[in-house]
C-alpha cells in the first residue's frame, strides 16, 4: 500500500495497492479489482468502534489505484504503472 495523497499522512485520500495473488488466475481486470475492493470494504467496514462505516460499505478515501497480477504475470512483468493524475474531488491539488 502506497499513500499517494497530496498532503501524505495529513491528507490520506489517495492510495495505490500492488497485489500479486493466485486468486486472480482466470479473472479479468474488472473482477480482480472487485475482489480487492470487496476485501478492503470488508476489512474497513468491520471496525467495531465505528458503527457508521459498517452500514455504508464505501471506502473512506477518494482514490484507489490497483495493480492486480497473478504470480506468473508478476514474474514476467513486475512493472507498476503510474497512477493517473487526480481530476478533482479533493480540491484538484
Amino acid at each position: 500500500v502506497i499513500n499517494e495523497s497530496h498532503g501524505q499522512f495529513t491528507d490520506e485520500s489517495h492510495f495505490k495497492v500492488v497485489i500479486v495473488s493466485d486468486e486472480f488466475e482466470g479473472k479479468n481486470l474488472v473482477n480482480r479489482h472487485r475482489l480487492v475492493n470487496a476485501a478492503l470494504s470488508s476489512s474497513i467496514n468491520t471496525d467495531e468502534n465505528d458503527s457508521s462505516s459498517m452500514s455504508t460499505k464505501q471506502l473512506p478515501f477518494h482514490s484507489l489505484t490497483i495493480t492486480a497480477k497473478t504470480p506468473e504475470q508478476w514474474g514476467f512483468d513486475s512493472s507498476v504503472p503510474d497512477s493517473p493524475r487526480c481530476a478533482g474531488g479533493d480540491g484538484g491539488k
